[in-house]
């Protein structure tokens, strides 16, 4: 059973309780904003059930609540920033602007990041470019819950990404993938609504596929498309972990990630305007084409996320009696307001 929940509300709330967990305001509200934006546009597997994880390792010292971020190697368009083991938010968001700046001063930016921490979904990054007339690339590397194809130990992470390009329209073209199958987050979502997971997302421990989404917790993610999935997941651990000199692989089993921003200014390539009308183009063409039986007609990469965007807006957000017990728990711990709900 879900709850609506006032998007504006819950951004206050969450922010309230990461104050109370030690951040300073303005990284409170980063962290607060980013998972709200995930639910609003349904990837819940990386919104405000994250919650009560980040809570733990704050108050355990594995993250640190105020951490010292900073750039450590610098090249011009390409810089490597240290996250002083903090929220991966704050280390992503600072790395993600300087390439901003960089590439909006000479047209492409790069930057990779170190010891930081889980940032969220790579769309709340990537869609920064878009607004600000560019070409935007985030990446990640994850805790190692997948096999390399051929093998038997789980060594690689499901390392996800996205890009976003601007459009002149409504909605810019936003891809947001993990290199699994399913996010892992979408297992702790089906487990809390006690629901089990469709076959061919996972496997037990024992290496046996399975519909149970705690077994798969313990077991191992598929990749995406098989070995392409498993290589893409490489060259993103690449990306993201060796280059910054922060974790990788095996190392990933230890607190803490890695991540990749990069920023392409189009007007580097060809005039904006210009840009626009041949992207607009090709959104038309796409959006002609034919649709399948039983379908209701093509959508590009990341509309279906603006349309349950704008509809939660107006609407409420839905999240599960369930989660709504873990944040109200929550909120008890750390002296918080109840979180209210809009309807049940």
């Amino acid at each position: 059973m879900s709850v609506l929940v006032d998007a504006g509300a819950l951004r206050t709330w969450s922010a309230d309780v990461f104050v109370r967990l030690g951040l300073p305001e303005g990284d409170a509200d980063l962290v607060a904003d980013s998972l709200v934006e995930a639910d609003l546009r349904g990837v819940g597997s990386h919104g405000v059930q994250r919650m009560t994880t980040y809570a733990r390792a704050l108050r355990s010292g594995a993250i640190a609540a105020r951490p010292d971020v900073r750039v450590v190697q610098d090249s011009g368009w390409a810089a490597v920033v240290d996250g002083g083991n903090g929220m991966g938010q704050v280390a992503a968001q600072f790395a993600n602007r300087l390439a901003l700046e960089r590439a909006a001063a000479g047209g492409h930016g790069a930057v990779a990041v170190r010891n930081s921490g889980h940032c969220g979904a790579m769309a709340y990054y990537a869609m920064q470019a878009a607004a600000a007339r560019a070409i935007g690339f985030a990446v990640t590397n994850a805790g190692i819950n997948m096999m390399p194809t051929g093998g038997t130990v789980k060594l690689v992470g499901n390392n996800p990404m996205a890009y976003a390009v601007p459009t002149g329209r409504e909605t810019p073209i936003v891809l947001d993938m993990a290199t699994s199958v399913v996010a892992g987050g979408k297992l702790d979502v089906a487990r809390l609504k006690g629901e089990s997971i469709p076959l061919g997302w996972a496997l037990d421990e024992s290496g046996q596929p399975t519909t149970d989404p705690v077994a798969a917790r313990r077991g191992a993610l598929l990749p995406l498309g098989g070995p392409k999935g498993y290589g893409l997941a490489v060259i993103l651990d690449v990306l993201s972990g060796v280059l910054a000199g922060g974790r990788f692989g095996a190392g990933l089993g230890e607190p803490g990630s890695s991540h990749f921003f990069e920023v392409y200014q189009i007007e580097a390539f060809t005039p904006y305007e210009a840009f626009l009308e041949r992207i607009g183009a090709l959104v038309d063409q796409l959006h002609a084409c034919p649709p399948a039986e039983g379908s209701a007609g093509v959508i590009l990469p990341g509309e279906l996320e603006f349309r349950l965007r704008r509809g939660r807006l107006a609407d409420g957000l839905p999240l599960e009696d369930t989660l709504i017990e873990e944040l109200r728990a929550l909120a008890g711990e750390t002296g918080a307001p109840p979180l209210e709900a809009v309807s049940g």
